[in-house]
Parts: structure tokens; sequence; C-alpha cells
């Protein structure tokens, strides 16, 4: 009996607690959205407007692009079960072999006369070289690591985590010798030659004074295509409802005959080429750096968790990169500074109010 009265008094203890985290978490937003209000006041509409709009676009080419990258997490993670931390190693390793694919098709396709007078075809074909090369070299090693290594440690948590984290650091550690650490690479300036569509400098101009990159409205409806793409591989293929059972039900799939093993390598291959494309579509936007392999892997632990990744459904992932692109973006327009707070923020209040996720159910 007294460790019944004791269980429920720890029970209310809790809920008191959770009460009061959560209008903590109510003071710390209200207080960010009243920082922002008064901010804005002292400011013109047109500058209003401006970042407004600069907030809508490059949010959304910023989503698209964690999208790209935590759509092959969440398929690791929730099929497979393993929370891979080389997994942002994999999307800084993505952009630089995206940046050598990119200035080793440039220097080929030079030879020949046709692509050197035509600088548009030269970087276009460059740049698919860069993305195939990233890809079809990051879905062989992410296969390799599943096949010699994961494979023995399924059921092992600990043993998972301790093995990914040792393949972070041998990422790193090779990227350090063979690319200077304190550099940053992408296309632009590595290029032997004007690569104008993938340039900075290279704007749409609305009026108002706004001005869009033409990479990233690109990046945006490149990423959009892909999402689709892969939404409609996970819901109407054969391969994709297998996975979406086998994150629902493992052993239902093993029994009914099919080949999990197999199934999980090719989940490998496709979660660390999806990161590996990622990262090479970024470069001109995010120049390639060491820095980006931890700064990309937060991300990925943030959407997962806001978007309920355990449990199967891709479109949590989604919307859980739109939130947490967009409110990263809005922090950096209108309250520089945050961007680096607002994310674990999110984070938190999706634990207390949501604890499963966007698409999951309480815990």
């Amino acid at each position: 009996m007294d460790k019944i009265n004791s269980l429920k008094v720890n029970i209310r203890i809790d809920g008191r607690l959770s009460v009061y985290i959560r209008i903590l978490m109510a003071i710390i937003l209200g207080g960010i959205v009243t920082t922002w209000i008064f901010t804005e006041l002292t400011k013109s509409h047109t500058v209003f407007i401006q970042n407004i709009s600069l907030t809508f676009v490059y949010g959304l080419a910023f989503s698209i692009l964690l999208f790209l990258m935590t759509s092959g997490f969440f398929l690791i993670f929730g099929l497979a079960d393993v929370i891979n931390f080389a997994h942002g190693a994999f999307f800084m390793l993505g952009g630089f072999l995206g940046y050598e694919f990119y200035l080793f098709t440039e220097s080929l396709l030079l030879t020949n006369p046709f692509f050197a007078d035509n600088p548009y075809l030269l970087s276009f074909f460059s740049f698919i070289s860069a993305l195939l090369g990233a890809t079809l070299i990051l879905g062989i090693i992410g296969g390799g690591i599943e096949i010699f290594t994961v494979r023995r440690l399924y059921g092992k948590p600990i043993s998972q985590i301790l093995l990914t984290v040792g393949f972070l650091y041998i990422i790193l550690q090779l990227t350090d010798i063979l690319w200077v650490s304190d550099r940053s690479y992408d296309y632009i300036t590595g290029s032997k030659t004007q690569t104008f569509w993938l340039s900075r400098s290279n704007v749409i101009d609305i009026g108002l004074g706004i001005q869009f990159e033409v990479y990233r409205i690109f990046l945006v409806f490149f990423g959009l295509i892909l999402a689709v793409i892969l939404f409609l591989i996970i819901s109407k293929t054969r391969i994709g409802l297998i996975i979406q059972a086998g994150i629902e039900d493992p052993e239902m799939v093993q029994a009914l005959g099919i080949n999990t093993k197999r199934m999980f390598t090719l989940v490998f291959i496709a979660g660390a080429a999806l990161s590996g494309l990622a990262g090479a579509v970024a470069v001109p936007h995010i120049p390639a750096n060491i820095s980006v392999a931890s700064n990309f892997l937060i991300y990925a632990f943030v959407i997962v968790v806001i978007g309920g990744a355990n449990y199967g459904r891709l479109s949590g992932t989604f919307w859980a990169s739109l939130i947490v692109g967009f409110s990263y973006t809005f922090c950096q327009y209108f309250l520089p500074g945050l961007e680096g707070v607002i994310v674990y923020l999110l984070m938190a209040v999706v634990l207390i109010f949501r604890p499963g996720g966007l698409t999951g159910e309480a815990m």
C-alpha cells in the first residue's frame, strides 16, 4: 500500500512538472513572438515585405534540402531500427564527392570544343555528374557498412550507436586528410569557367528590392519533384509497401517469407544514397566543410523526433522538415541569433505535448 501511495504521489509530481514545463515553454515562445513584433514595428513596410518574401522562398529551399537529407535517416531508423550517427557524415561526404565529380567532369568536357563554347551545358552536365557520382558512391558505402558490420548488430542498440559513431569519426578523419578541413568547397570557386546558373550572384529581381537566387528556386522544384517520386515509391510500389509493413511489424514480414536481410541492405543503400544526393545538391547553397556533418546530424534527429519517424510515415518527416526549415529561416531574418535555439525549442514542445511526434501516438 505504501508503494502504491508513493507511486500516486510521483504521478502527481510528474503531472505538475509537465504543467510547469508547458507554462515555461509558452512563456519562452511568447517572448520570442513579442520580440519579433516589436522589432518589426520599427521597420518600414518595404523591409518587412522583403524579409517575408526571402523567408518563404529560402525557407522552402532549406526545408526541401532537410527533407532530402533526413528521408534517408528516416528509412534506416524506421525500418532497421538503427540510429545512424554517421548519417551527417554521409551528407558531408556527398558534398565533397559532388565537388570532385563536378570539377572532374568539367575538365573532361572542356576538351570538347562544343562544351567549351557552351558554358551552360558544360555546367549542367557537370552538375548531373556530381549528383549521380555522389549518390552512387554513398549508396555503395551504405550497403557495405550494413552488410559487413551493422547486420551483425541488429537488436543491439548500444553496439549500433558505438559502431556508427566510429564510422562518423572515420569519415571525418579521412575527409580531413583528403581535403583541407578549414576550407569550404563549392562548385563556383573551384570551377574553371563561370557557372552562371549555380552562382549566388545569379538572381531574379521581382521589384521592391526583392531578389531570389536562381539556384535556390531550382532547389525548391528539384527537391519537390524528388519528394513526390519518393512518396510514390513508398506508397505505390511493392518494395515501398514492404518497407512500410516492415516498419510497422517486421516479424510478420519475415513470417511471410520476405528476405528482411536483403530489405535492410536495400534500405541502407537508399538511405545513404539519399544523403549523398542531398549533400551534392547542397554544395552551391551550403559549401562542403567538416562542420556540416554535426550540424545536419542534429537537424536529422530533431526532424525525426518531430515527425515521428518510428511510426513509418514519411509525411511526418516532410512536414517536420518544413517546420524546422521555415522556423530556422524565420529566425535568421527576423530574430538573428535565435536560429540555433529555435530548433531545440521546437523539439522540446513536441516532446512535451505530443511525444509520439506529428504522425505518431503518445508513448
